[in-house]
């Protein structure tokens, strides 16, 4: 049983990316050619390797030069950083477990109103207090 290999996105994958979006395919058509993931899509475009023309065709940049190919390494890992979220620290021991915080919710006393008895009441209601 063969499986899939996966291969590195060095410059002449993004060489061959931007060759496939020159000739008229979409990016994300271009990478599912590329057996790529649609995750490098967003970093080459910030990097300004394709970008969306008026008409609403792409276009690439036909010669690619490290500077730019670099870019679009800080790009990925800027965006891939993004993506994953920051790392929650995992305790070593139950030993080193943080302290128990009080739950300030609980309900609390409230002062006692103060009732009106009977003749109070009456007094209230015929003369709408």
């Amino acid at each position: 049983m063969k499986t899939k290999t996966r291969k590195a996105f060095d410059i002449n994958r993004v060489r061959e990316f931007c060759s496939l979006i020159n000739t008229g395919k979409t990016p994300t058509e271009a990478l599912r050619l590329m057996s790529s993931s649609n995750g490098y899509m967003t970093p080459l475009k910030n990097a300004g390797l394709y970008w969306t023309e008026k008409d609403g065709t792409f276009k690439a940049i036909e010669r690619i030069h490290t500077e730019r190919y670099q870019l679009f390494e800080i790009e990925k890992i800027n965006y891939n950083r993004i993506m994953k979220g920051t790392p929650v620290a995992k305790q070593k021991t139950l030993f080193c477990q943080p302290k128990q915080t009080t739950n300030t919710n609980a309900p609390t006393m409230k002062a006692k109103k103060r009732q009106l008895n009977f003749i109070q009441r009456v007094v209230k209601s015929l003369f709408n207090l």
